[in-house]
């Protein structure tokens, strides 16, 4: 089952089974949330610095358009 670890400047970071998610929402002019997974380090920063969470959203945005993936469409449904 998925727990909430952390909730704080717009982001959520979820942990199941030892592998962490971080939910946010990625649209600029609509919403688009999305969930995706986060090492636990990535997790750990994300929870103590906001100027690293955003990096860190960066970071998994270019993740995911280097993998075909849009990174600003919805991929849960809340």
């Amino acid at each position: 089952m998925k727990k909430k670890v952390y909730e704080g400047g717009n982001i959520e970071i979820w942990e199941e089974c030892g592998q962490f998610f971080v939910r946010y929402d990625a649209g600029a002019h609509q919403i688009a949330l999305r969930e995706d997974p986060i090492t636990k380090e990535e997790a750990s920063l994300m929870m103590s610095d906001f100027n690293k969470a955003t990096k860190i959203l960066f970071a998994i945005q270019k993740r995911l358009e280097e993998t075909g993936v849009n990174p600003y469409e919805s991929n849960i449904n809340v």
